[in-house]
C-alpha cells in the first residue's frame, strides 16, 4: 500500500491554525477555571511536562524499523518494567501514556508509618536499641495506650523498629512468603533486650514457677511509677542463654506479663518456642496484627494499595501477590 498523498499547503496551514486556536482556548480555560476537574487537568499536564522524554536527548539511535522497536519492548518486558514498556509503546504511537505517571500519585496512601520515641533503658543492650521506631498510623493510638500501661507499671518495651523496604521486581523475583511486614502488621521487640541476664535485662522469656505458660514479660525498672504497685514480685523461671545453650534460672522477680497488654492493642504472637542458644533464640520477640483481615475475603492487593503508590507497587515483586487471599495464617495464591 502506498503512502497517502500529503495535504495541500493551504489545507495543512488551516489545520495547524485551527489546532493552535483550540489549544489556546483550552489553555485559557485551564488557567481561568478553578473547578476540581480543571485543577486535576492542570496537575496532569504538569506531571507530563516534568517527565517529558524530549527534555533530554536520547543516547540511543532512533529505531530504523519495527524490529528494533520490538527489541526495545522485549528488553523492557524481560526487565519487568511493565509501566515503562507501556510508556514506550504510547510514545511510539503518539498517544498519552499510562496514568498516573510513575513517581506521581493522585493522592497519598491512606495508611502510613508514624514515628515514636523508643524505650532505651540503661544496660548492656542500650547501645543497640534504635532511638525511634515506626508504627502504622491506624494502629498508633491503641499501641500508645499499651505503652502507657507498660510505662505506668514501671517497665519498658524496647522495639527493633527496622524498616521493611519493598522487594524490587526483576527477572526471577517472587514475593516473600510472609507479607505482613510490608503491610505494617509486624512488630519485633529488641532481640538484645532479653535472654542474657533475667535479673538485668528489660525483657525476659519466662514462666511463673510451677506453671507451663511461657510468655514474654517486662522487668520492673521504676518502682516509683504511677501504677508500679500493680506488679508484684513472685518466683519466675526465666531463660538465660549463652553461645552454646539456654537454661531457666529461678528467682523472685518483679515481672509484668506483656501478652494481655499487647493483645488489647491488637498485637498477638504464637506460643514462643524454647530458645536453643543466643544465636538461635526463636521468634519470642515477633508479634503480628491481623485486625480487620477476613479469612478467604481480604486480599493482599486491597491491603498494600492503602500503603504504597501505584508506581511503588509496579516496581516491586509484591505486584505479583495482589490477588493472594488471607487464609487466617497468611496470604496465599488464590
Amino acid at each position: 500500500m502506498s503512502d497517502p498523498a500529503p495535504l495541500p499547503a493551504a489545507t495543512a496551514a488551516a489545520v495547524t491554525t485551527a489546532a493552535t486556536d483550540v489549544m489556546s482556548a483550552l489553555a485559557a480555560i485551564l488557567q481561568s477555571s478553578v473547578s476540581p476537574d480543571a485543577l486535576a487537568a492542570q496537575n496532569l499536564l504538569l506531571r507530563r511536562l516534568s517527565t517529558e522524554g524530549d527534555v533530554f536527548s536520547s543516547r540511543i539511535p532512533v529505531p530504523r524499523n519495527i524490529t528494533e522497536v520490538g527489541g526495545y519492548l522485549n528488553l523492557l518486558d524481560t526487565l519487568g518494567e511493565t509501566v515503562m514498556r507501556e510508556q514506550a509503546l504510547a510514545s511510539a504511537l503518539g498517544v498519552a501514556g499510562p496514568n498516573p505517571t510513575p513517581g506521581f500519585s493522585p493522592s497519598a496512601p491512606v495508611l502510613y508509618d508514624v514515628q515514636r520515641a523508643n524505650d532505651r533503658p540503661a544496660g548492656a543492650a542500650q547501645p543497640t536499641i534504635p532511638v525511634q521506631f515506626s508504627i502504622r498510623n491506624d494502629f498508633a493510638a491503641a499501641f500508645d495506650a499499651a505503652l502507657k500501661t507498660i510505662h505506668d507499671a514501671g517497665c519498658a518495651l524496647p522495639i527493633l523498629g527496622s524498616p521493611h523496604p519493598l522487594p524490587p521486581a526483576g527477572p526471577g523475583a517472587t514475593p516473600p512468603a510472609d507479607l505482613l511486614p510490608f503491610l505494617g502488621r509486624a512488630l519485633d521487640l529488641m532481640p538484645t533486650a532479653a535472654l542474657v541476664d533475667p535479673d538485668a535485662d528489660p525483657l525476659a522469656l519466662a514462666q511463673a514457677t510451677g506453671t507451663t505458660k511461657l510468655e514474654v514479660v517486662a522487668r520492673q525498672l521504676n518502682a516509683a511509677a504511677p501504677n508500679a504497685a500493680s506488679v508484684t514480685a513472685q518466683s519466675w523461671d526465666a531463660y538465660k542463654c549463652d553461645a552454646n545453650a539456654c537454661a531457666t534460672v529461678t528467682a523472685s522477680r518483679t515481672y509484668l506479663p506483656l501478652t494481655p497488654i499487647l493483645n488489647a492493642a491488637g498485637w498477638y504472637q504464637k506460643a514462643p518456642p524454647v530458645p536453643a542458644k543466643l544465636s538461635q533464640p526463636g521468634a519470642w520477640n515477633h508479634w503480628i496484627n491481623v485486625t480487620g483481615l477476613i479469612p478467604n475475603v481480604s486480599t493482599f492487593g486491597d491491603e498494600i494499595r492503602q500503603r504504597v503508590t501505584p508506581g511503588e507497587l509496579a516496581a516491586s515483586s509484591l505486584r505479583d501477590a495482589v490477588t493472594w487471599v488471607w487464609d487466617g495464617q497468611g496470604f496465599k495464591a488464590a
